[in-house]
């Protein structure tokens, strides 16, 4: 009878775990794809397409591949779509593996699942399928090549390549990718698996990930943005097939801001952002009090110092909560299912923790205080179930 009830408790936290990412991944997908559909992500698309049109510039690496591999026509921009699925899915495998290796304890699902983590693009679907996600995919491949132990050293070594040339697109495709160097050195370095025959490559590797994230740093601050410039990017984009006549206000256009303008924008959102700071503690609570945290705390405040920059520079304060969350859930997630595991977390804490608040990836200064989404799952599942109610 003890296990047949160890066995039920097992599904119900592994229930409740697919659930959350499922309607999470399911929300943010359909929202995009209308998006898409009505070629109208003024940042969720158009920034991946920033493309080399006017000559170089910051951001355009991958915009520049995508008019080069994909073909010409308005289907070109559905290629883009599922690549960016693509990197959901691989993200989500990731996810899950580790939380079946955890046997979906508490602690694993109050770090996976929280609001800040993997179901942040569900709960505000404006916050998804951004350029951050080319750096955990990153991340993810560095962690696998910890957690494969049994694959050949050739192999482990090719996957380290493979990440190294993932980091140079996210870097030369969006310049904050350097922020995050801190959590790709610790899987490279403090969290390489013992006697391992690529310690000189993990070291080089180490090394050519700050050089190649510095350089993209570089180029992107050196290089300024001419006078129609964005014009140039946007009729390289029509010429490919993808025309609208709003896609290029949004991510293009903010091309041509200086970076006084940027600052400015952050000064004058403050006081509404400052309602953000309860909502970031909360969001690193399950890697505040795991084991992990104690042992690592040096690459955790190198990796909270990086991403702390962003606060600075943007205004997206919720997104860069859940990059620094999702950057540190993978190192804790490459460490083994016992360096989460807190008495924190149990069936009450946990589901309270992940379903009652979510974040936006921005709150804009005219925003009234009713506005702000405390309800993350929750208010989801309830919009959907008053939507089937009789009017």
């Amino acid at each position: 009878m003890t296990d047949r009830n160890a066995g039920v408790r097992l599904l119900v936290r592994a229930g409740f775990a697919w659930a959350i990412l499922a309607l999470a991944l399911w929300r943010s997908i359909d929202a995009y794809r209308v998006v898409v559909a009505q070629v109208s992500g003024l940042y969720q698309s158009a920034d991946w397409l920033i493309n080399y049109g006017g000559g170089f510039v910051r951001r355009g690496l991958f915009g520049q591949l995508w008019l080069i591999l994909t073909p010409k026509g308005p289907g070109s921009l559905w290629w883009l779509f599922w690549f960016q699925v693509g990197c959901y899915a691989l993200i989500l495998a990731f996810a899950l593996t580790y939380l079946h290796r955890c046997r979906y304890s508490w602690s694993s699902i109050a770090l996976i699942c929280g609001p800040a983590a993997l179901p942040f693009v569900g709960w505000d679907i404006e916050g998804g399928f951004r350029k951050e996600i080319l750096i955990f995919v990153v991340l993810i491949v560095l962690a696998w090549t910890n957690l494969a132990t049994r694959l050949p050293s050739w192999l482990r070594g090719t996957l380290i390549g493979l990440a190294l040339a993932l980091w140079g697109l996210a870097a030369f495709s969006w310049e904050a990718t350097v922020l995050v160097v801190p959590a790709a050195g610790f899987l490279l370095l403090a969290g390489e698996p013992g006697r391992d025959r690529l310690r000189l490559w993990r070291r080089i590797s180490a090394g050519l990930f700050v050089a190649v994230g510095v350089a993209g740093l570089v180029a992107s601050t050196w290089v300024p943005v001419a006078s129609g410039t964005t014009g140039q990017i946007c009729r390289a984009i029509g010429g490919h097939g993808v025309r609208s006549s709003m896609f290029c206000k949004g991510a293009i256009s903010a091309l041509g801001w200086s970076s006084q303008e940027g600052l400015e924008l952050v000064r004058t959102s403050l006081p509404m952002q400052v309602g953000y700071l309860p909502l970031l503690i909360l969001a690193v609570l399950p890697i505040a009090v795991s084991p992990w945290l104690r042992h690592n705390w040096a690459w955790a405040l190198a990796s909270l110092l990086g991403v702390a920059a962003l606060f600075v520079v943007g205004v997206d304060y919720g997104r860069w909560a859940h990059i620094l969350v999702m950057s540190l859930a993978i190192c804790i997630a490459a460490s083994g299912p016992e360096a989460v595991e807190s008495k924190l977390w149990n069936p009450i804490s946990a589901v309270l923790f992940v379903s009652t608040w979510g974040l936006r990836h921005y709150q804009p200064p005219e925003a009234a205080p009713e506005d702000w989404p405390f309800l993350g799952a929750l208010r989801v599942v309830m919009e959907h179930l008053s939507g089937l109610l009789p009017r």
